[in-house]
């Protein structure tokens, strides 16, 4: 499990729903909450897997263009649901999903795994 993972898992405050770290050719689920646990099948998994792989690829090449080469992380907010994207290394990243309402502690988490990326 990578440091980040690990972070998020240990982070104290709301319950992840999914926890993963996403490697240049395949990614392994860190943690699944039991109440989501059966909405995804492998194929959905794999999917967004190649999704979010394809995006960290262009991303990596936007984020030279705008003269950044380091972010903490990328935050997606649905209705109920936030997603993290922290890059580890390059075609690396851990994903992390949240129920979201707006108490959700976004920055004390991005803030702590942005501590343990310094740290390690």
């Amino acid at each position: 499990m990578s440091t980040i993972a690990e972070a998020i898992l240990t982070f104290e405050g709301p319950t992840p729903r999914v926890v993963a770290d996403l490697r240049n050719i395949n990614f392994e689920i860190e943690y699944m909450r039991d109440d989501v646990e059966d909405l995804y099948s492998e194929t959905d998994l794999e999917e967004a897997y190649q999704l979010i792989m394809s995006n960290q690829v262009t991303g990596d090449d936007f984020k030279r263009l705008v003269g950044r080469t380091r972010y903490n992380a990328q935050t997606l907010f649905f209705d109920d649901i936030v997603v993290f994207l922290f890059s580890s290394d390059r075609y690396e990243a851990v994903f992390a999903s949240f129920d979201y309402d707006d108490d959700f502690p976004v920055n004390e988490l991005v803030a702590r795994v942005a501590e343990t990326q310094r740290d390690s």
